[in-house]
């Protein structure tokens, strides 16, 4: 029942995604700091996309591959206590969807059994969501998806492997290194963060790149919508968000720091699959604050 429960969560989060955000163009003095200041890349399209705080992809790399193979362990720190899961999701994409005349996203291609470190993952259906200017948002389930619960089971600094049948032709073998234990020193879940003094960032973790993403937060919709990536210069544990930076930021309340620790590549995917498989594993960790 537990396990239900938690995919039901990661599929419905699926569902949720994120407001495209708007266009922010900052400034920042990168020698000041151990971080470069990075747009979000907005892909052209009608597909919605997954909130970043939920499955630590940019709105382009969910929709630039033709597949994906993720593993994943989350942390959201609001103030009143830390969630976590973790979690496995394989899709490769089949035909185009398509609603009120827009492309919308892609049926998942149904691979048979996909095992994940020679368990076998679950086979659950691919909803795809479909916002609409008027009236309530809906989902369209279209071909399948393939999900396993590693909340309990997951470990980092460690080798997986996916194992995916082809037709006709030798399973695809693909492997990935999860990186560290990532730990988040500050900011803090729940801190309040003046706009007015520069943001020391500290937090431990390697074996992997380390990014942050900026998004507001919208409480009432549990919606968060990403306005720009840091990206970390150096893995030493700290860097400093300069004060002119974060009064640059809309003015908003609420926001959210998510961490993103991970070990990224891309493969050519071989007959009968086509294009590119995107990989990723990682340890993201993020922290709800307050800017005033």
């Amino acid at each position: 029942m537990r396990k239900l429960m938690v995919l039901t969560f990661l599929l419905a989060a699926g569902v949720a995604g994120c407001n495209q955000p708007p266009e922010v163009e900052l400034t920042s003095d990168e020698t000041a700091s151990n971080l470069e200041v990075l747009a979000i890349v907005l892909p052209d399209t009608d597909i919605e996309v997954t909130a970043v705080d939920t499955i630590g992809l940019l709105p382009d790399e969910q929709v630039r591959y033709t597949g994906s193979c993720v593993m994943n362990t989350i942390a959201w720190d609001g103030g009143a206590g830390v969630k976590r899961a973790a979690y496995s999701r394989v899709f490769v994409a089949d035909s185009s969807v398509r609603a009120i005349g827009r492309l919308v996203g892609f049926s998942g291609l149904d691979l048979g059994q996909v095992t994940l470190n020679g368990n076998p993952m679950l086979k659950l259906p691919h909803r795809v969501p479909v916002g609409r200017l008027f009236g309530r948002d809906s989902t369209l389930v279209r071909g399948v998806e393939y999900l396993a619960d590693l909340t309990t089971t997951y470990q980092p600094d460690r080798q997986y492997t996916w194992t995916i049948p082809l037709h006709l032709a030798p399973s695809l073998v693909v492997t990935t290194e999860t990186p560290e234990e990532l730990k988040v020193l500050s900011p803090a879940g729940g801190a309040i963060v003046s706009r007015a003094r520069d943001l020391h960032l500290r937090w431990a973790g390697g074996k992997g790149r380390l990014s942050i993403v900026v998004g507001v937060f919208e409480a009432l919709q549990k919606k968060s919508r990403p306005l720009f990536e840091l990206r970390v210069k150096a893995n030493t544990g700290h860097a400093i968000i300069p004060a002119k930076l974060l009064a640059q930021l809309p003015a908003q309340r609420l926001f959210v720091f998510t961490f993103i620790l991970s070990n990224k590549k891309e493969i050519v995917q071989v007959a009968p699959l086509s294009g590119k498989l995107f990989v990723q594993a990682a340890s993201i960790h993020n922290s709800y604050v307050e800017l005033r």
